[in-house]
């Protein structure tokens, strides 16, 4: 995921301002963004509807084997419910990361916020998938659209959405999982810290996390089963430029 402090700016009453909805239908898909000073021609946001209706449909009827699906579908309905901006995904085949650009407030003027989103990208994010010898961690363009729009919904909370990127990737695990792909481990760098984590792999999930594994009986200097799995997922990271 990127984050990027958005310079675009939107022109109409504030009670035309409204979240992005969770249906094609209701969607912003396709205006233009105003331009900035000085620019000649506004930048243009082109949207492929089907493939965002698609993708949609695909996040709200995903069943996670750990009981967790209505934590997305809470991110669903928290930006259906965003008032104060207009949220719009732009799709392009071109890029090779998906971004959210953050709104630019200006006085009596509406903004706009946007994901530009690759609905084909599925380039490599780490360099081993746990319980499963030989394959990655890949990108999904579902599950990166989730990702992005958990930072939609972040940002209607008043939060900074660069601050909270593992949120993000936990809520992404989520739906990961209820379609049977590996999770990942972290953003970057960052793991998830074992709290977010549950242990599933595509062939087997027993939900548990890593901190409420017990430690082996017999002790010793040997570092529990928890701190191992964390240092696995740390030496499998690429920190290929995630989103």
């Amino acid at each position: 995921m990127g984050i990027r402090r958005g310079v675009a700016r939107g022109r109409g009453r504030k009670d035309m301002c409204r979240g992005l909805a969770a249906a094609a239908a209701a969607m912003v898909l396709c205006a233009p963004l105003w331009p900035r000073a000085g620019q000649a021609q506004a930048e243009q946001c082109r949207s492929d509807a089907q493939s965002v209706a698609a993708a949609l449909d695909e996040i709200r009827h995903a069943v996670d084997p750990c009981g967790e699906s209505a934590q997305v579908l809470a991110v669903l309905e928290q930006v259906e419910r965003c008032t104060g901006c207009v949220y719009r995904i732009c799709t392009s085949p071109d890029v090779d990361r998906n971004v959210f650009d953050r709104p630019l407030h200006v006085a009596g003027e509406v903004p706009f916020a946007t994901i530009v989103w690759n609905p084909e990208l599925r380039s490599d994010l780490e360099a081993a998938c746990a319980g499963e010898p030989g394959f990655t961690v890949r990108r999904h363009p579902t599950a990166s659209l989730l990702h992005e729009l958990v930072h939609v919904a972040q940002e209607c909370a008043g939060l900074n959405p660069g601050e909270h990127e593992l949120e993000a990737v936990r809520i992404e695990n989520i739906f990961r999982r209820a379609i049977g792909l590996c999770q990942r481990t972290g953003y970057g760098d960052d793991p998830l810290p074992p709290q977010m984590v549950r242990t599933c792999s595509p062939h087997r999930c027993t939900c548990a996390r890593p901190d409420q594994i017990p430690a082996p009986a017999s002790g010793g200097d040997r570092p529990d089963l928890a701190s191992r799995e964390l240092q696995r997922g740390s030496e499998r990271r690429s920190g290929d430029r995630p989103e």
